[in-house]
């Protein structure tokens, strides 16, 4: 055995993660127990749900410019939405932000994806505050 195989690296991983992509409905590759997936990840990914070799769980849901949760009905620029104070802060920032949330926005977060009824989203975003 190789004092330099890849096992021995330091750093690295042997982890298998699945990970299973959520869109809006209308927008989907597949559907998943009622609930829109899509295949590859892309801008219209909105939730993610990833399941680590150990069997645990981790829920991201996309967030805007603002730091709110996403919403892709939405019919101003996501941008326009912000305060001036916010301006800088807001340029520098990637609309392709995940953050981590607990199981029960998530799941609140799936319904507005599958329904698009906006309260799903006021509602998972009332669980996060």
């Amino acid at each position: 055995m190789s004092i330099f195989s890849n096992n021995n690296v330091f750093g690295t991983k042997n982890t298998r993660e699945n990970v299973e992509l959520y869109t809006m409905a209308g927008e989907e590759d597949d559907i998943n127990h009622g609930i829109p997936t899509r295949n590859n990840d892309d801008d219209k990914v909105y939730a993610k749900k990833i399941q680590r070799s150990d069997a645990s769980l981790k829920y991201l849901i996309r967030l805007d410019p603002s730091a709110k949760l996403f919403n892709p009905l939405s019919i101003y620029d996501q941008t326009d939405k912000r305060p001036v104070t916010e301006f800088l802060n807001s340029v520098c920032r990637t609309n392709k932000k995940f953050k981590e949330v607990n199981s029960k926005t998530f799941e609140l977060y799936l319904k507005f994806l599958s329904t698009k009824n906006i309260s799903w989203l006021h509602n998972a975003e009332r669980e996060i505050l």
